[in-house]
């Protein structure tokens, strides 16, 4: 089989990350990267989500890890106490806010509550994790940011904008200090995805403000939780070495 007819590179022996495993687009990404071969550190604040999400990988594959990344104190303890296992992969996905709050009505507890969620996990356990990264030559960082950090939200509120665009801005200048050392950080900006979250959401909305979403959406639905993760597995592979800074949008044509 020729180099670019190739089916993608299995991650045989590589370490992933990934937090937010315990639902969602992140513990699909996790299947998919064990499905590969990676051994997956399963990450989340919901140690009962996160333990089923494990048990659902091959033998020796899923490790769950009960923490909240936006504790940084825990997080530098996890780094410590990992420091023979650091992953090649690392897989941001901590965040989310489904609240629609006009800006007017925002104070400044809702955008440090923003930031805290959105930002803060992905900043530390980058800044935490890409030095043995570094220093092996090789690592993989994807953060999830959004589609409202590209333009705006129809679910949320402008914190959450506002967050989300600051975890661009990061992946951006992080790409650009580590791709000499083999490092290629990159960003996905999904849209509106039928998590279990999101959907709730979608079910309290009027039917008119639905439609008047999907109206302005060219594949006029919701993307998939697999579609969602196949984006995010896809800068993970073997294969991305040479994507670095990118935000891969998954919108459905909603963002072009």
């Amino acid at each position: 089989m020729s180099e670019t007819s190739a089916a993608p590179r299995q991650h045989l022996g590589r370490i992933a990350w990934v937090t937010a495993a315990g639902s969602g687009i992140c513990a699909e990404t996790a299947r998919r990267l064990a499905a590969r071969g990676c051994r997956v550190v399963l990450i989340d604040r919901d140690e009962q989500a996160v333990r089923a999400v494990a048990r659902e990988l091959p033998d020796g594959l899923g490790v769950p890890v009960c923490a909240d990344v936006t504790d940084t104190g825990a997080m530098v303890r996890l780094v410590a106490e990992s420091a023979a296992e650091l992953p090649d992969v690392l897989v941001n996905g901590v965040g989310g806010d489904t609240r629609s709050i006009p800006v007017a009505e925002l104070t400044e507890t809702d955008l440090w509550r923003s930031l805290s969620a959105n930002l803060l996990g992905t900043f530390t356990l980058t800044r935490l994790c890409t030095p043995a990264m570094a220093d092996r030559g090789h690592g993989r960082v994807v953060n999830l940011a959004s589609i409202a950090g590209r333009t705006y939200t129809h679910f949320s509120n402008a914190a959450y904008v506002a967050a989300k665009a600051a975890v661009i801005g990061f992946t951006k200048q992080c790409a650009y200090e580590l791709a000499p050392r083999g490092v290629v950080v990159n960003a996905v900006a999904h849209g509106p995805i039928a998590t279990e979250r999101v959907a709730a959401a979608w079910d309290g909305m009027e039917p008119a403000r639905r439609e008047a979403i999907t109206g302005r959406t060219p594949a006029a639905r919701l993307g998939t939780v697999a579609e969602a993760a196949a984006a995010v597995v896809h800068l993970c592979d073997e294969d991305a070495g040479y994507t670095t800074g990118a935000v891969l949008d998954v919108n459905g044509g909603l963002h072009i």
